[in-house]
């Protein structure tokens, strides 16, 4: 089968690519794995979209969140299914993670969008440092990018400080009451806050008009609201602007003169113009098979992570009762070289029902005799995830072995002490908030657990072997462009899919 374009994957890069090139006239064919979840999540997905929360059986609720909330917190299974992170039959060799690492490549219809966060913000334009572009190159894709995913903000502190993208109009979701009153306080101390480099406003999530604020935001939204690249891309298919073929797996490509040939599972395609966005891992895999780089060492990059409880020291009422979403509700912005040279990210969570659990876990035999007061401190907890940039992270080293990829660990001696400077800074700012934090609990995210992970195959300004240009073209290409996180050169601590769909609607707007 020939087409003008080819884009392996449908995840956020792939729809990104794929709206820039059908605007531009092109012939686009989207290949895929295109794992999708089992009849019975499909069933209960489409069941509570139905019908108003008010209308849900307890049997419908209990079961969309038992496997996560079973589990430790951060576990992804959308409607209780593991389609996210299925492997398609063939790629059970994959890879030998070996326990090095919590990231996982999804060969799902939609990509990790199908359980992600739905955070999104531009990088800070002190985030492009090495990089070969900048936030003016990346500006205006920001803006056409913005309401493809339905990008729900408020004109606040942070739209000062993140200026890649303009908010035309407010659009905040329902916050909790914990969020609010912490977003009030927080602005009461602004001028405090602004000493210590800390800027803050609500969230900014990829969330359609509508929510419920049904708190079933972790296990999947049952009325399809967060943005999810493989329904954007099958609205897309169905309405004849690209053509779509799941239940594909690329095992190679070659250029040749006039294009592309591409070795799938199902068949040989032919291509003008292919252009990888497959995910991290996947990608690697590919292009450093189809390069002949068995063996050569690639470094993905990753954006260190944390938990810190906290416990407010205000009075609200019950958190369980109200209606609220459950993404993260505020963000905090660290712009301060004494604790990091880059800026340094963090979401906070209010209550939802997956803290009592994982509290029970840490209390182990005694949770039973601690149940009163677990619920009680559940109810009173905030929740901060800090980022940090890729520079102070440690990373993940990958190679080819035959047709699996092998990682180890790459320690960064930096770590160590960047957390602690953050976490006093975080602390800090906390305490003038309202906020006890609790940080003997501090809880280190595991390397690349949090996804925002790339820069295995690196846009630079003069390529050497094992990278790119800044068209995403690995060295001695021209026609194969790879558009995911894999071409960032580093990777900095702010919400990684919105950058990510954006140099992706770049590459492919200019190539």
């Amino acid at each position: 089968m020939k087409a003008q374009d080819i884009i392996i994957g449908s995840g956020p890069s792939g729809l990104a690519t794929a709206h820039a090139r059908v605007a531009q006239g092109r012939d686009v064919l989207v290949l895929d794995a295109g794992v999708e979840m089992e009849a019975d999540a499909r069933d209960l997905r489409n069941r509570m979209g139905s019908v108003e929360p008010a209308g849900w059986p307890g049997s419908d609720r209990d079961a969309i969140g038992a496997v996560r909330r079973s589990e430790k917190s951060d576990s992804i299974r959308p409607f209780g299914s593991d389609f996210l992170f299925r492997l398609p039959p063939g790629l059970e060799n994959f890879a030998d993670n070996g326990g090095v690492h919590g990231l996982k490549p999804s060969f799902a219809r939609g990509g990790l969008s199908n359980g992600w966060g739905a955070s999104v913000l531009p990088y800070h334009r002190q985030d492009f440092e090495g990089w070969p572009i900048g936030l003016a190159d990346l500006a205006p894709h920001y803006q056409a990018i913005a309401p493809l995913v339905g990008m729900a903000a408020a004109r606040d502190g942070l739209a000062d400080f993140y200026t890649g993208v303009t908010i035309g109009e407010d659009r905040p979701l329902p916050q909790s009451a914990q969020a609010r009153e912490l977003l009030a306080r927080m602005e009461a101390k602004r001028g405090r806050l602004s000493d210590m480099g800390v800027h803050f406003g609500a969230s900014r999530q990829a969330i359609a008009p509508g929510c419920r604020a049904c708190a079933m935001c972790l296990y999947g939204c049952p009325y399809g609201l967060i943005f999810n690249a493989g329904d954007a891309v099958e609205k897309m298919a169905a309405a004849g602007t690209l053509r779509y073929q799941g239940g594909v797996i690329v095992q190679g490509f070659a250029e040749h003169g006039g294009g592309v040939t591409l070795a799938t599972s199902t068949g040989t395609f032919e291509a003008e113009r292919l252009f990888i966005a497959a995910g991290v891992l996947p990608t690697t895999r590919l292009v450093l098979s189809a390069l002949g780089l068995v063996g050569h060492e690639v470094v993905i990059q990753d954006s260190q992570h944390f938990y810190l409880p906290m416990l407010h020291r205000w009075s609200t009422p019950d958190p369980a009762q109200e209606p609220r979403h459950t993404l993260a509700q505020a963000f905090w912005a660290i712009d301060a070289p004494e604790v990091e040279r880059h800026v340094v990210h963090a979401q906070l969570y209010t209550y939802n029902d997956t803290y009592a659990p994982d509290m029970a876990q840490r209390f182990g035999p005694f949770a039973g005799v601690a149940k009163p007061l677990i619920e009680a401190l559940s109810r009173r907890l905030i929740v901060a995830q800090p980022f940090l940039h890729s520079s102070v992270s440690p990373a993940i080293g990958a190679r080819l072995v035959g047709e699996r990829l092998i990682y180890h660990r790459i320690e960064n001696p930096r770590t160590g002490e960047a957390i602690a400077r953050v976490r006093r800074r975080i602390a800090k700012a906390a305490w003038a908030a309202g906020l006890v934090p609790l940080t003997p609990l501090l809880r280190p995210g595991t390397l690349g657990s949090s996804f925002h992970c790339g820069g295995s195959l690196p846009m630079r300004e003069s390529p050497i072997k094992g990278e790119c240009d800044v068209l995403g073209r690995p060295k001695g290409l021209k026609r194969t462009h790879i558009v995911d996180a894999s071409v960032f050169p580093t990777i900095p601590a702010p919400t990684i899919t919105f950058s990510v769909m954006a140099n992706a609607h770049r590459i492919a707007s200019e190539a």
